[in-house]
């Protein structure tokens, strides 16, 4: 477990940029599916 201060700022940080990522991923496919469905 991180326990330096920075270290648990950085753990937050990469949380909160997973999440993005994970959501921006799901968008893609999705938009990516509709293109494939629509050809």
């Amino acid at each position: 477990m991180a326990n330096t201060r920075s270290a648990k700022k950085m753990v937050r940080k990469i949380a909160a940029r997973t999440e993005v990522n994970k959501a921006r991923r799901s968008r893609v496919r999705t938009y990516v599916r509709k293109v494939e469905e629509a050809i």
